[in-house]
């Protein structure tokens, strides 16, 4: 009997996150499990949240809609968390986090625009593709409550990560004119292996557009 080659192992912490996550997606807890990068990107930010949702509604085109709502939720609980605790706690937290603290120019930026603006400001940056952790934080240290600093978020943080989902699950190519991204969904597809040698029954069209096997998901 011949010996099967062990799965490739991708090159990036990107793509070993993202194929880790692939090969969990019939699992219970995989859901929260990927709500947990948005809940926690305010603080700890492990990948850029708009990357890994692109290759995961790119990988699991079916369900990029719960995929969507669970970044929506983790974004949203993120932020209402990080304005209690910075409330609680005051600037100490984010002097300790370093790269978070209030003398840098980018938060004193942001501080301006929230003092000019309120929680306005929060909700159009909330627009953009990336965690708008620094105007959360202003907000906070502003005294905004947090429950507005919840509510300006949701207000504007589905907008690009519905865009982002739908990309991901309906124009795979066009993501994948990015090299970075092109790199990342090549290399967990690499890593997918079928049981079946065919390779022909039981293939997901929709894995068939980002170049994976057939006989997978």
């Amino acid at each position: 009997m011949a010996e099967t080659a062990p799965a490739p192992v991708p090159s990036t912490r990107t793509g070993r996150l993202l194929s880790r996550l692939d090969r969990s997606a019939d699992r219970r807890w995989f859901l929260p499990a990927v709500g947990a990068f948005p809940l926690g990107d305010y603080v700890l930010p492990v990948l850029p949240g708009q990357l890994l949702l692109a290759g995961l509604a790119a990988l699991h085109p079916r369900r990029w809609w719960p995929l969507v709502l669970t970044f929506v939720t983790g974004s949203v609980l993120g932020a209402l968390l990080t304005a209690l605790a910075v409330q609680a706690a005051g600037d100490r937290l984010l002097r300790v986090a370093g790269q978070l603290a209030p003398d840098r120019a980018e938060f004193q930026q942001a501080a301006e625009l929230v003092a000019q603006h309120g929680p306005w400001v929060l909700a159009a940056l909330s627009m953009l593709p990336f965690t708008p952790r620094t105007a959360v934080l202003a907000c906070a240290l502003a005294g905004v409550e947090p429950l507005t600093i919840a509510l300006a978020v949701l207000a504007g943080r589905p907008v690009p990560l519905v865009l982002i989902g739908l990309a991901g699950a309906r124009a795979p190519r066009l993501l994948r004119r990015s090299r970075r991204v092109d790199r990342v969904l090549a290399e967990v597809a690499a890593g997918r292996t079928s049981p079946e040698p065919s390779g022909t029954a039981g293939q997901d069209p929709a894995a068939e557009r980002v170049g994976v096997p057939g006989g997978l998901r």
